[in-house]
């Protein structure tokens, strides 16, 4: 299957320092204010994309997300192949009819997710027992679903114990390093482009640790998470208010180590939810994040997410654990648009 060939408005007002999340204050910094010329360079629909994560089977939110995603004039779309579902009966035919329903738009792909069957303890975020196991599903994944893809993003979230449990299997990443460093190998092999799994927190220690592994000169891009404001005194954080001086500062302190290869936001967003509250109420607050995440100095960014989580289903926290996860999308989960979504369809029309 061939591989295919791969006017906007000035930055808008920032929010206030004094302004209230929670109980805490956001600090944006003062450099984000002064993105004029990222954004003027490259049209924001070449640079700014959309998450959205795509259960097994689910036809009706794959239909959704089609309809929608070209209501908003996307071009970007960052989703998943999950390496366990793939083992599922019919796991394969659903990312073909997946990824040929997606044609309209470039895909980030990341790929995730140990099989139990494959794992050391049973369990999705623990290494494979034979680690060149992930550079043969990448080898896979290339030959039968590469003409759609990109860029292949290595994991996802690695430094988050959610997602690969380092304290028990990997605390010297070198697990991690050998898995990943494989696999970026054998796909710049078969010509597709890299992406290192998006990290939260950003932390360039441990880009260093991966770096003096030996992965960096098979990847093409470097990625990283950021979450600003959704910090509260009370409830479980999902970044960090003390770390948090703005988008360019985050993305200077691994600037010097990334060189020419480009950094990537690959997911960035805010949920609506309100945990004091205990209702979705931070409508606005979304839309203005969702304008902070645009000016952001980054070669690309991906906001996180498209659609809300279907409130029947089950996060990787667990049900409902964390109900922010159910409210991070510019649409309901019942498909009514956030004023988010509204704020970003008139500004990739521009």
């Amino acid at each position: 299957m061939p591989v295919k060939t791969f006017n906007v408005r000035p930055p808008p007002a920032q929010p206030s320092t004094d302004d209230l999340i929670g109980y805490w204050k956001l600090d944006i910094g003062h450099s984000e204010a002064v993105a004029e010329p990222m954004l003027s360079e490259r049209r924001l629909r070449d640079r700014f994309g959309l998450c959205q994560w795509f259960h097994h089977g689910d036809e009706k939110t794959l239909a959704r997300a089609v309809r929608r995603l070209r209501e908003l004039g996307v071009r970007h779309l960052r989703t998943g192949i999950s390496w366990a579902d793939y083992h599922l009966p019919g796991g394969a035919d659903w990312y073909d009819h997946l990824f040929a329903e997606l044609d309209d738009f470039e895909l980030l792909v990341s790929v995730w997710h140990t099989p139990p069957s494959l794992a050391v303890d049973g369990r999705c975020a623990s290494p494979p027992r034979r680690l060149r196991d992930y550079a043969d599903f990448i080898d896979l994944v290339i030959t039968r679903h590469g003409g759609w893809i990109s860029h292949l993003e290595l994991w996802n979230e690695p430094n988050n114990l959610y997602k690969w449990d380092f304290a028990t299997h990997d605390p010297e990443w070198s697990k991690f390093a050998e898995m990943i460093g494989d696999a970026a190998y054998w796909a710049h092999q078969r010509g597709m482009r890299t992406v290192l799994g998006g990290m939260i927190p950003v932390d360039p220690h441990w880009l260093r640790r991966i770096e003096r592994a030996g992965v960096f000169p098979y990847l093409d891009k470097i990625a990283i998470h950021g979450f600003p404001g959704m910090w509260w005194p009370s409830h479980s954080n999902w970044d960090w208010h003390d770390h948090w001086h703005g988008w360019d500062e985050k993305i200077a302190t691994i600037a010097p180590l990334v060189g020419e290869r480009g950094i990537w936001i690959t997911e960035t967003g805010l949920a609506t939810w309100d945990p004091d509250l205990g209702e979705p109420a931070r409508h606005e607050l979304q839309a203005r994040m969702l304008d902070l995440a645009i000016a952001a100095p980054a070669e690309r960014v991906y906001w996180y997410s498209l659609f809300d989580l279907d409130p029947a289903r089950e996060a990787i926290e667990g049900f409902h654990v964390d109900e922010n996860e159910y409210h991070l999308g510019l649409v309901t989960h019942d498909d009514q648009p956030k004023p988010a979504f509204a704020r970003l369809k008139a500004l990739l029309a521009a």
